[in-house]
């Protein structure tokens, strides 16, 4: 029996009016998004997998560097994308619109070579978990310290 997924939502965006967070993840975000045709990236947040074998390429090697999910959240409607960033390049999983809620999971995704890859179900469990719960992409409010 396979073991159901479990994962944390970290929001890497804060502030209301202009969303900020580490240059190196909003370039990718910004540079996905237009590569999507988003208008522009408003919700960017880490997927951690309690599973370490979750998105590594090697046993024993360093997991990929972030399961990502962006997207654009608009009054009505959502575009949600989830992917693996590495380094300069990326591997989109799955692509999620709202309110709809349907889902377009990507062959690149479905032949990477890793060790443990997200099922449909898994991604499908994801999106509908992140729907349901939109406030855990939300840019958070409060700025941070190094801000002050």
């Amino acid at each position: 029996m396979k073991n159901k997924i479990s994962y944390s939502i970290e929001t890497l965006l804060f502030g209301i009016e202009n969303p900020k967070g580490a240059i190196e993840q909003v370039l990718f975000a910004n540079k996905m998004a237009e590569h999507e045709g988003m208008p522009h990236c408003n919700r960017l947040a880490k997927l951690t997998f309690t599973d370490p074998t979750v998105n590594r390429a090697l046993p024993g090697a360093v997991p990929l560097d972030e399961t990502l999910i962006l997207g654009y959240e608009g009054w009505s409607d959502s575009s949600l994308h989830l992917c693996i960033r590495s380094g300069r390049s990326a591997c989109k999983i799955a692509t999620g619109s709202f309110p709809n809620r349907e889902i377009e999971i990507y062959d690149d995704y479905r032949h990477a070579i890793l060790l443990r890859k997200l099922s449909d179900k898994d991604i499908q469990e994801i999106f509908n978990y992140v729907w349901d719960n939109m406030e855990l992409i939300q840019p958070n409010p409060n700025p941070i310290k190094e801000d002050w």
